[in-house]
C-alpha cells in the first residue's frame, strides 16, 4: 500500500512538473505572439499616420487652368478629350497644322486632322517630341505661343523616342541646317557632314499608359479621340512593335508616318483581322509640306491689335 502511494506521489509530481512546463511553454509562446501582434499593430498605426500625411499634402487635379507642367503631380493631359502625340517634331509643323490649318492650305494631312478631330482643332492636346537640341530654342518659343493663345502644347525637348529610359546617341546632319536637320538619327551614320550628341530618352510605352490612357476625362456622350505620327528615322518599327505588344496600339485611333514599309503594315493589317476590337488605322505618309516654313507668332488681342510673340 506504501509503495502504490509513493508512486502515486511520483507520477503526480511528474504530471505537475509536465504541466508547469508546458504552461511555462504556453506563456512563453504567447507573450511572444502578443509581441508579434504589438509590432504589427504599432506598424499599421504608423502607415495609416504615413498615409494621412501624404494625402493631406498630395495635389489633385483642379477644374480649371491645367497647367501644362511634366513636372507637376497633376497628368499633363488631364482634362483631354483630344490628345494629339507628334514623335519626331522636329520644328513643330505639324502641330501647328492642327491648330492653324490656314497657313498650310492643301497640306496632306489636314483630312486626317479632320477625320478624327472634327471641327475641335483648339480643343485638341497635342505632346511633340524631339531629339535634336538644334531645334531646342525655336520650339520652346513655339510651345510659348501655343500657350498664350490657349492651345495644350507639350514638347519634350532633346528628348528621343525610344522603349527603354537611358542615354542614347543621336547622329545629327551639320551643315543642313536648311532642312532643319531632318535626317537626324538614331542608327549609326558616317560621313564628312555628320556629328553625334547624347540624348536621354523616354520609355514611350510607360509614358503613353501612365499620361495617355490614364488621363481624367470629363463625363460626356462624345468619344475621346487620340491620333499620332510617327517620324523617328527607322526607329519607328520598333516602337510601333512594342506599343501592339503592350496592348497600348489599338487605343490610338489613327497612327501616320513615313518609316512603315508595306511588310510591316501588311503584318499588322493580318493582325487586326482576327480582332473585332482593335480599329487602329495604321497609314503610310509622309507629309512634308512646309517644313521649311516659320511664320511668325502672332498674337491677336480683344483691341483688334496684333503683336509679335
Amino acid at each position: 500500500m506504501k509503495t502504490i502511494k509513493m508512486e502515486s506521489t511520483l507520477i503526480l509530481d511528474n504530471t505537475n512538473e509536465k504541466s508547469d512546463t508546458f504552461f511555462t511553454v504556453f506563456r512563453q509562446r504567447l507573450l511572444s505572439a502578443n509581441k508579434g501582434r504589438c509590432i504589427l499593430f504599432i506598424l499599421l498605426f504608423v502607415m495609416i499616420i504615413l498615409y494621412g500625411i501624404v494625402t493631406k499634402y498630395r495635389t489633385y487635379p483642379s477644374k480649371i487652368n491645367y497647367s501644362f507642367n511634366y513636372t507637376s503631380q497633376q497628368n499633363l493631359l488631364d482634362g483631354c478629350r483630344y490628345v494629339y502625340i507628334d514623335l519626331g517634331t522636329n520644328i513643330g509643323v505639324q502641330i501647328r497644322k492642327v491648330y492653324e490649318p490656314h497657313l498650310y492650305p492643301d497640306a496632306p494631312v489636314l483630312p486626317l486632322f479632320k477625320e478624327i478631330f472634327g471641327n475641335h482643332s483648339d480643343k485638341v492636346c497635342s505632346v511633340g517630341f524631339e531629339a535634336n537640341p538644334l531645334h531646342d530654342s525655336y520650339l520652346k518659343e513655339f510651345e510659348s505661343y501655343c500657350l498664350r493663345r490657349n492651345w495644350r502644347v507639350k514638347i519634350f525637348t532633346s528628348t528621343a523616342v525610344s522603349i527603354s529610359e537611358r542615354n542614347l546617341t543621336l547622329f545629327t546632319e551639320p551643315g543642313n541646317e536648311k532642312n532643319n536637320q531632318w535626317g537626324a538619327s538614331l542608327e549609326v551614320r558616317r560621313g564628312p557632314n555628320s556629328g553625334n550628341v547624347t540624348i536621354p530618352s523616354i520609355d514611350i510605352v510607360t509614358w503613353f499608359k501612365t499620361t495617355v490612357l490614364n488621363r481624367k476625362i470629363p463625363p460626356t456622350f462624345v468619344q475621346p479621340k487620340i491620333m499620332m505620327k510617327s517620324d523617328i528615322e527607322e526607329h519607328d518599327s520598333t516602337v510601333i512593335a512594342n506599343l501592339i505588344l503592350s496592348g497600348v496600339y489599338c487605343s490610338i485611333d489613327l497612327i501616320y508616318g513615313e518609316h512603315l514599309n508595306d511588310q510591316f503594315r501588311s503584318a499588322i493589317s493580318l493582325l487586326q483581322q482576327y480582332s473585332k476590337s482593335c480599329k487602329t488605322k495604321l497609314i503610310n505618309m509622309d507629309d512634308e509640306s512646309y517644313y521649311q516654313a516659320r511664320f511668325p507668332f502672332i498674337i491677336h488681342k480683344p483691341n483688334n491689335k496684333t503683336m509679335l510673340n
